[in-house]
């Protein structure tokens, strides 16, 4: 009876790294500058005139924009439609979104398309990956100063706007990019 209990410490101590490594990653567009408005100035995103806290400002970046995501830089530089011989899309239409990315940290950072990367419609539906190829490959590790490109295809439903989401799952904080209908090549 007296070693029922002994894996319990182990266990806290596993926990608490896990939640010691979550946090808050930091998401900015690259290209901004450090110029601030009267209006930013006066409310810094802290507390409003009643004094109760304002949700943080979600910036919603453009195709073409290069985001500074903790030690990443992260460019979508374009979106396509993609024919595939064996496969249909269950949907309207394969996407595949064109992601150019860089490590600017000093260790190797893991790249995932399925836990970092994302699709949805303008009315919020999450749209799946497809099992069709696009060009490079998005997922590995990436070592420090390095930069991978690559596509990464989803199986869409037609829609005004698309917004592609990259996240960290261990963090909270998103870059969005908003492409719109136009903006995919067909």
């Amino acid at each position: 009876m007296k070693h029922k209990f002994t894996w319990m410490p182990g266990f806290f101590i596993v926990f608490g790294i896990i939640l010691a490594g979550c946090g808050e990653s930091t998401v900015e567009k690259v290209d901004e500058t450090d110029e601030v408005s009267e209006e930013e100035g006066q409310n810094d995103g802290q507390t409003s005139e009643e004094g109760k806290d304002e949700e943080p400002k979600t910036d919603v970046f453009a195709v073409g924009d290069t985001v500074k995501f903790d030690d990443l830089n992260l460019t979508l530089t374009g979106a396509r439609v993609v024919e595939d011989d064996l496969f249909d899309p269950e949907y309207d239409k394969f996407v595949a979104v064109e992601l150019e990315i860089e490590n600017t940290s000093d260790e190797s950072a893991a790249i995932s398309t399925m836990l970092n990367m994302g699709l949805m419609t303008a009315d919020g539906y999450t749209m799946d990956m497809a099992l069709v190829d696009g060009k490079g490959s998005l997922d590995g590790e990436l070592g420090p100063g390095r930069k991978m490109k690559g596509e990464i295809v989803f199986d869409v439903e037609e829609s005004d706007y698309y917004e592609f989401i990259f996240e960290d799952p261990f963090t909270t904080g998103q870059a969005i990019w908003k492409i719109e209908a136009g903006d995919i090549q067909e």
